[in-house]
């Protein structure tokens, strides 16, 4: 019988099934020896297929419904064996219904590990709640978890970000004294410093030091150190890290790696190439991921060139860069303007076996698109897609910013109607690029009439949208198109920002609508819109150019009762408006006040004060 499951194994399975289901069928109740022997084979069989991780879905349940019909019954330990060899193939739905159908046999008594593989499956199904139940079903039968089936649960809820949940547990195992280990004190504290909370990550080492029972290990300790860099407290991490030491922990590649990235951030370079040398003093070797932290700190503090003398050290060493590197190297290129370096350093990646993600491209693409060159930046598009990268809605909103700004209207007007047959439709960004482009271009009637297609198709303009158009209509003296656009914000509850509002504000002013430049900025004040000295000034300017120094006047007095204070356009602007009205004395003693302010005169004092000699001596 051995000799013919053997042979049946090694080809087809579904005759050894056959074969095995023929067999028991014709066992007669005298033959329990034959019929053990058997049953005893076939769960070294199914054992050895589990082990070797080389059972598939539905042999295992053909395997389930043959043992859970055998009399007598397989043991549950052959059970566990095929409901963790699903388990670790993620099929973790199938093991939790199988899970259930144990617990409702009658010849089968299911043991901790039987629980502990159906909760694991519900964390992988992130309902790590429901083992809740799954406890409680396990107390009914008598048993009690161990360390390993609590802290699974617990790892599921941190996983999952159920922190509360998560302490509740953890509380209630410390304190009914529950079984547990250095993993479910690990397993919290990460959970915790992932969360945020290192602090209270922090507490729970300090309990486990007070307690005694068990003692930290260094992944505790470099969960904590982690957290800690992350939330930008480096010098409580070293101190955490001194600690661990004193402790007779000794930190390894992780606990260094996080230390000298926050170390390199920070540009404290000192400390970082002290702890990289003790490191390396210890025997333990940097991995991809200490010079990919080094690599990246460095890029970002501008640090280019020894970030590529640490690179070109990983391929000395044997080290292979990962995809970390690479884009940290990539990126500090694009955002040097340095497009060819770029994409001498993106070949390298492809070269080393390292594939490029949207993210490179894209940030390569970029870089290209606002330097002006596009043919290369759709060539680069074309290379992606063949390596199975495909183009997202970032990759197309660069290619629009390249067609815009170099006056490629077809081509972009190409681009747009390209995107909605690719499944990739323009969004609020898209359509503020070209709004935006044709504006700068004085095109505001065809930037309206993008606005019209943004709606058309579903996608709501925001202030970005707005403040372009508003901005463009203002520099063509379109001001009653620009008045009715702002009046369509605000029915929208949009409001423009200081920018936009100030050009408009100064269109009014310049084309002497002092009426609609009064209500404009009284409107800023409705909408909650702080009105800075820029508006201040350009309101005075405009009552100065229509002579009404009054009004000029009283427009000045507000500045500082509303909390500003005038600048020296304030004063130059008013004294200005009071020299061409000839109203020198009041000018001379607004000019007296600015110095006593301490505001320094600029060029355009010093002309008025020619121009005010120049009137004297008239």
């Amino acid at each position: 019988m051995n000799t013919i499951i053997s042979s049946k194994a090694s080809g087809n399975p579904i005759s050894l099934f056959s074969f095995l289901r023929t067999q028991f069928r014709c066992f007669s109740g005298n033959d329990h020896h034959h019929n053990s022997h058997t049953i005893f084979h076939l769960m070294q069989f199914i054992i050895s297929r589990c082990k070797l991780g080389s059972l598939e879905e539905q042999d295992a349940l053909r395997f389930f419904n043959l043992m859970i019909k055998l009399r007598p019954i397989p043991s549950i330990w052959s059970f566990n064996h095929l409901l963790g060899a699903l388990s670790n193939k993620n099929h973790c739905s199938t093991v939790f219904c199988l899970y259930r159908e144990i617990v409702g046999c009658v010849d089968l008594e299911p043991d901790v590990s039987t629980f502990t593989i159906a909760i694991k499956c519900l964390c992988g199904l992130n309902k790590a709640e429901l083992g809740f139940p799954v406890l409680g079903v396990l107390l009914k039968h008598g048993l009690q978890p161990d360390a390993h089936t609590l802290s699974t649960l617990l790892h599921g809820l941190c996983t999952q970000g159920l922190m509360v949940s998560a302490l509740e547990l953890f509380r209630d195992i410390v304190d009914k004294a529950h079984p547990c280990n250095v993993v479910t004190y690990g397993t919290i504290i990460d959970g915790l410093c992932k969360d945020g909370q290192s602090w209270k990550a922090h507490e729970v080492l300090n309990q486990m030091q007070q307690n005694g029972r068990i003692k930290p290990n260094v992944e505790c300790y470099s969960s904590i150190i982690d957290g800690l860099c992350k939330q930008q407290l480096v010098d409580e991490a070293l101190s955490l890290f001194r600690d661990m030491i004193k402790k007779r922990v000794l930190p390894d590649v992780i606990t260094y790696t996080s230390l000298i990235h926050c170390l390199s951030k920070f540009g404290r370079w000192e400390e970082s190439a002290r702890l990289l040398n003790v490191m390396l003093d210890r025997g333990l070797s940097p991995n991809v991921n200490t010079h990919s932290a080094l690599v990246d700190s460095l890029c970002k503090l501008g640090k280019v060139d020894i970030a590529i003398s640490l690179f070109e050290s990983m391929s000395r060493k044997g080290i292979k860069p990962n995809v970390v590197t690479f884009t940290s190297l990539i990126d500090a290129f694009c955002k040097l303007g340095q497009v060819i370096r770029a994409r001498q350093y993106l070949q390298k990646m492809i070269d080393c076996g390292v594939s490029p993600n949207i993210v490179i491209y894209n940030r390569l693409l970029d870089a290209l698109c606002k330097k002006g060159r596009t043919s290369e930046a759709f060539n680069l598009v074309e290379a992606m897609s063949d390596s199975g990268v495909m183009p997202d809605i970032v990759t197309y909103n660069s290619l629009m910013y390249g067609l815009c700004h170099s006056s490629e209207w077809k081509e972009a007007i190409k681009l747009l109607k390209k995107m909605n047959s690719l499944a990739v439709p323009p969004d609020v960004v898209t359509f503020n690029i070209l709004v935006d482009a044709l504006c700068k271009e004085r095109k505001t009637r065809k930037a309206l009439i993008v606005l019209d297609l943004m709606t058309q198709r579903g996608v709501s303009p925001n202030v970005v949208t707005y403040n372009s158009l508003l901005i463009g209509l203002c520099h063509s003296d379109q001001l009653e198109e620009a008045r009715r656009l702002f009046d369509e914000m605000v029915r929208q509850d949009i409001f423009p920002d200081a920018w936009a509002l100030n050009k408009l504000l100064n269109g009014f002013c310049k084309q002497g609508m002092m009426d609609k430049a009064e209500k404009l900025f009284e409107a800023m004040i409705q909408h909650g819109k702080e009105r800075d000295t820029v508006s201040y000034n350009i309101l005075i300017k405009g009552y100065c150019l229509q002579g009404d120094m009054d009004r000029a006047q009283e427009v000045f007095d507000q500045i500082e009762v509303e909390g500003n204070l005038p600048d020296t356009f304030s004063y130059n602007t008013l004294i200005n408006g009071y020299i061409q009205r000839k109203r020198i004395n009041i000018a001379l003693k607004l000019l007296k006040d600015m110095i006593l302010k301490g505001l320094l005169p600029d060029q355009v004092t010093h002309h008025i004060l020619k121009n005010i000699h120049s009137k004297r001596l008239g």
